[in-house]
């Protein structure tokens, strides 16, 4: 009996601390010579690798973490998934040596056009199989021409739109199947992280995880169609700025009234983003706070457990909200939520951002 009791002792202390969230860091170039916007040095990159390898951090495959998540709650505490888009040469020649020496595990999204024709910046599809015959790597949808998607739909759906967001999304997950023998694909990608009721209604249909590049961490009451991921690049690269987006946990935001996400001209833009929180004692409300992509402070004010954020001024193409609250029971961690809004201009300028 003494035995038994000390072998249940000794498996309660190596379990695996178990968590119901994750956070998921987006990647596009691992070069110094691309644009900084999307882009970040192989020595930065490295240096993340080497800081998730020493701080207690679990890399998990996209699909795992993400089916943890969503099915069946079995999620390791500091869990993180690395995802990079665009499937850039830079992630084969620079960042897959770097992720393998550490056995990390990593999804690519693929724009399958580039590929077909052979664009130099862009992995080749014998390259893309290399990566998948290591066993680190899993792959994801990333539409065929990296278009715009939501082009098109700002005045309503219409059934041309409909034909050519679906054959974006279908033809680029075909082409994955058959150029690399894939058994499928669970995973879409928005190109320029852009996405709308419409195009989350087309990829929730197919049964594909969506998605975006908005800070957070992903939880359970994450829309399976708007899952947020920590863009990272040069600009955004500081061990300081991983640190804190590998310590997020999702802000529990319910009845949210934000209006529609894409917005057909700046007099229709909303004025407001309004939601409630629930109880939990694991974070400050009282400290809660909401800031424009640019950083600045929002105005907020609260009734109660209903919280209202006043709007900046909405700008031709994506437009971003943060709120944040700190922990109570851990320092540096932040419940975080983020909300988007894409607006088209009568010139449809947002295309261009």
């Amino acid at each position: 009996m003494k035995r038994r009791w000390l072998a249940l002792f000794w498996a309660f202390l190596v379990a695996p601390v178990m968590a119901d969230h994750g956070v998921i860091l987006l990647y596009h170039h691992v070069d110094e010579n691309t644009p900084a916007s999307t882009s970040i040095t192989p020595e930065q990159f490295s240096a993340h690798l080497d800081y998730i390898n020493n701080n207690g951090f679990v890399v998990l495959p996209l699909g795992e973490l993400l089916e943890g998540v969503y099915n069946n709650g079995d999620v390791p505490n500091n869990a993180v998934a690395i995802t990079f888009d665009d499937a850039y040469e830079s992630v084969y020649s620079t960042a897959f040596p770097e992720l393998a020496a550490r056995g990390m595990p990593f999804t690519v999204f693929v724009a399958t056009q580039a590929v077909e024709r052979g664009h130099e910046a862009t992995m080749s599809w014998q390259q893309l199989q290399e990566l998948k015959a290591s066993g680190l790597v899993s792959f994801g949808a990333h539409s065929r021409t990296h278009e715009h998607l939501l082009r098109g739909s700002e005045k309503g759906i219409t059934e041309a739109w409909i034909e050519r967001a679906s054959a974006e999304i279908d033809e680029s997950i075909a082409d994955l199947n058959r150029e690399l023998g894939l058994g499928g694909v669970d995973a879409f990608a928005y190109p320029y992280g852009e996405y709308s009721q419409g195009l989350e209604e087309l990829v929730a249909a197919r049964g594909l995880y969506g998605l975006a590049q908005l800070s957070g961490a992903v939880g359970e009451k994450t829309p399976a169609t708007a899952i947020p991921r920590f863009p990272m690049s040069r600009n955004q690269g500081r061990l300081e700025r991983l640190a804190m987006a590998l310590g997020t946990v999702p802000l529990p935001v319910t009845q949210l009234e934000a209006g529609p996400a894409l917005i057909n001209g700046s007099a229709q833009a909303p004025e407001a983003l309004s939601f409630s929180l629930s109880a939990h004692p694991a974070y400050h409300r009282d400290r809660l706070a909401c800031f424009s992509a640019s950083g600045d402070a929002l105005t907020l004010a609260r009734e109660v457990d209903r919280f209202t954020v006043s709007l900046p001024t909405f700008h031709a193409g994506r437009n971003k909200v943060n709120c944040t609250a700190p922990s109570a029971e851990r320092a540096g961690e932040y419940f975080w939520y983020s909300q988007q809004w894409v607006l088209a201009d009568a010139a449809g300028s947002w295309l261009a951002r």
